[in-house]
């Protein structure tokens, strides 16, 4: 284990820089050195979790570090640790205060100190403090008041716990929405939206006020004092309303921003965190969701709180025309009183046509994905006529949901429209009147004629409004519901920080069925394994051999039964800590976008370049690397389609080796491989195993990876009907006419 000071070491250069690749890695046969900085200390994350501890909550760094985006070095920054906090259900700000002036009700408390350090901060007098300080002890150290000030940066991060319990233990807080817990804090900004649209509408009375003084006062009276006079007094409102316009536009597009940023990373890191087992949606649904989500966005922005802004001051706009012109005001009031009337009224068919276009939309983008995915497939196959097919058909009920939403919407604005022009002429005749019979000046008119302009143009957004609101509201509950799916986040707040030590299994009576399936993958299955045992899974295709493996690693909980990890439920480990200890590597090997560092080092972004070249040698990845160009800063297309799939398992492997479980995983590690590389993959995982204990469980058909066990498990149609000594269960099949 390294020590206080290894962990404080500065990490070294970053994987995104290729190192020299030193060939014959396979050929060493020293013991390899496992005492790399795969998880080099971070001072932040460290800090914050010994603060959640003393506020009771045990939460490892691993728990904190994932799910949340880390900076250049791996580390968790400021802003991302109040998010990491407000997940678990804490509320947390950053604040810069001096030591002195921290209260004691606020303690203990994260401060940030020189050299990007980082401490909690316990208890603080007039001459001492308690201090815990990762980098230097895992105990409470005492010092001395201005010791901490000199190394003090002037910040801090203090908690607070939402939720409380009464004495019955029953929780007092109410459960925050998603979307509109996050809005929320952006409250204050909303309400400078607000109150510039509302001097903004006020000030908007300036010019027909203006036209009217004009018309009946200057003009009959040759007034042109009073015309300057008016004109100065107009001239500073414009000035005015035109400052105030882009003092908004600059709040709303900062706002609009700050919430797309929060919102749409609450959704990936949920969407990241599902529950595997709970996933029912398909791939083309989870994109559409994330795809739709632009439309809450836009229709919930600070825009649409200051068309509806202008929206209430409509009435103000009516109200002063009433005062000028009396009837004059019954035009635009009942065209306003219209269109509202008529924009609910049309509500109810366009949700209807809406949810049917998410629906549809979803299918096609489904369609979609599976022929981009698979195009390799498609094309091998010759089904492209097939999947041509398939796409034409969506497109064209897609199109007809479309129709329909679109025939409501200009149905909509039509009406609108209609009523604007209606209600210029109902003035015009009315005050045409009134004029005549002495009632009403032609200024009186003019100005009416302008706030009736003012007073309406809300309704030409409106109908718009109502169009987005539709598809907002519907798409906010397809989002209510993707967000209330269970997430691996659920799971740990009520986990435990639990280090798996031996790596011994037991499984009782499982049973795993996935969703919408008809007959389940595993029938109470019993199952105990020891202390780094090396098991091997055999059977037929179709046994339950993935299923099983994919159980014991955690992605996936039984429908029934229990699973136990060193005498403890896995369902009570924390998510993060469990995927750890315990790495799979899936029968196929799927890589990412970037370069081959990156892709052995994308669980463990803290690890140096020598952590993945000690890594990529005992794997024989640094073959791949030996025959590029780039070497190891080789590209890595989507789903790593430019390697062959031997050396996608190759690279899986190492990827999963890296952070040093204390349980490795394999379903059909080998079955993209040809002979020479499997044996070399066999021969690599053997030295490692040698030196490196830990418990390794394979599923497989390949004869070849039996030589790495000692024990063989035999499954068929779910259950498990052979276990024991590999050289017994061999026996057993042989004489059985049956090949492992």
């Amino acid at each position: 284990m390294a020590t206080k000071d290894q962990r404080n070491r500065p990490p070294s250069a970053r994987v995104s820089i290729a190192p020299r690749v030193v060939s014959g890695g396979p050929k060493d046969t020293a013991a390899p050195d496992w005492s790399f900085q795969n998880r080099p200390f971070d001072p932040l994350a460290s800090s914050i979790s010994e603060c959640l501890r003393l506020r009771g909550r045990d939460v490892g760094v691993d728990s904190l570090l994932s799910g949340h985006a880390l900076d250049g070095e791996g580390r968790l920054s400021p802003r991302e640790g109040v998010k990491a906090l407000e997940s678990l259900g804490f509320r947390a700000h950053l604040t810069r205060r001096d030591l002195g002036d921290l209260p004691a009700s606020v303690l203990p408390a994260v401060l940030f100190l020189k050299s990007r350090d980082a401490c909690v901060l316990v208890s603080l007098d007039e001459e001492k403090a308690t201090v815990i300080w990762p980098a230097r002890s895992d105990d409470a150290l005492e010092l001395a008041s201005s010791e901490l000030q000199d190394s003090y940066a002037g910040h801090a991060l203090l908690l607070q716990t939402k939720k409380t319990t009464d004495q019955t233990g029953d929780s007092q807080d109410t459960p925050r929405h998603w979307y509109w817990s996050i809005v929320n804090r952006f409250w204050p900004d909303y309400m400078q939206v607000i109150f510039a649209s509302a001097m903004i509408n006020v000030l908007a009375l300036a010019t027909p006020l203006f036209t009217m003084n004009v018309y009946d006062r200057v003009f009959p009276n040759a007034a042109l004092i009073t015309l300057w006079s008016l004109v100065a007094g107009v001239g500073l409102a414009l000035l005015i309303d035109a400052v105030l316009k882009w003092v908004r536009a600059r709040v709303v597009d900062k706002v609009a921003r700050r919430v797309d940023l929060a919102v749409s990373s609450e959704l990936f890191r949920h969407i990241a965190d599902l529950r595997l087992d709970g996933q029912i949606q398909t791939s083309g649904g989870l994109i559409n969701n994330l795809k739709d989500y632009e439309q809450v966005r836009d229709f919930f922005s600070s825009q649409t709180l200051a068309s509806l802004t202008d929206l209430v001051f409509a009435v103000l706009f009516i109200a002063v025309i009433a005062y000028i012109g009396g009837p004059l005001a019954y035009p635009p009031a009942l065209a306003l009183s219209f269109v509202l009337i008529m924009g609910l009224l049309i509500l109810v068919p366009l949700r209807r046509a809406s949810n049917a276009d998410r629906q549809m939309s979803g299918v096609k983008n489904a369609v979609a994905v599976e022929a981009v995915t698979d195009l390799e497939t498609l094309k091998a196959v010759a089904g492209q006529g097939r999947m041509q097919a398939r796409w034409e058909k969506m497109v064209s009920e897609s199109a007809g949901t479309q129709e329909r939403s679109r025939r409501l919407a200009t149905f909509a604005t039509t009406l609108t429209a209609f009523a604007q022009q209606v209600s210029s002429i109902g003035i015009i005749v009315i005050g045409v009147y009134l004029a005549l019979e002495g009632n009403l000046t032609m200024g009186a008119v003019i100005a009416a004629m302008i706030l009736s302009g003012r007073a309406m143009a809300p309704t030409a957004a409106l109908s718009g409004l109502f169009v987005r609101a539709s598809f907002a509201f519907s798409t906010l509950r397809g989002l209510n519901a993707l967000m209330s799916q269970p997430s691996d986040t659920e799971a740990a707040d009520t986990s435990l920080n639990a280090p798996t030590e031996e790596g011994a299994f037991e499984l009782r009576d499982v049973s795993l069925q996935y969703a919408g399936a008809k007959v389940p993958s595993l029938k109470g299955v019993s199952l105990t394994t020891q202390a780094m045992e090396r098991v091997g899974i055999v059977g037929p295709v179709g046994a339950g051999k993935t299923s099983l493996v994919r159980v014991l690693s955690g992605l996936y909980a039984p429908a029934e039964g229990m699973v136990l990890l060193d005498g403890l439920n896995m369902s009570q480990i924390a998510p993060a800590r469990l995927r750890k200890d315990v790495q799979l590597v899936p029968q196929e090997a799927v890589l990412f976008s970037g370069t081959l560092a990156e892709n052995v080092a994308f669980g463990v972004p803290q690890a140096t370049n020598a952590d993945v070249l000690r890594v990529a040698r005992l794997t024989g990845v640094d073959r791949i690397a030996a025959a590029h160009p780039q070497g190891f800063a080789m590209a890595i297309t989507e789903r790593g389609r430019n390697l062959s799939g031997g050396q996608r398992q190759l690279v899986a492997l190492a990827r999963a080796l890296l952070p040093r479980p204390r349980v490795l995983l394999l379903d059909e590690p080998t079955s993209s491989m040809d002979t020479q590389t499997e044996k070399l993959f066999v021969e690599n995982l053997a030295r490692v195993l040698a030196h490196w204990p830990m418990t390794l469980i394979v599923s497989t058909h390949r004869s070849s990876l039996l030589a790495l066990v000692d024990r063989l498990v035999v499954l068929d149609q779910g259950q498990i009907v052979g276990d024991g000594p590999k050289a017994d269960v061999l026996q057993k099949l042989a004489d059985a006419g049956t090949k492992p």
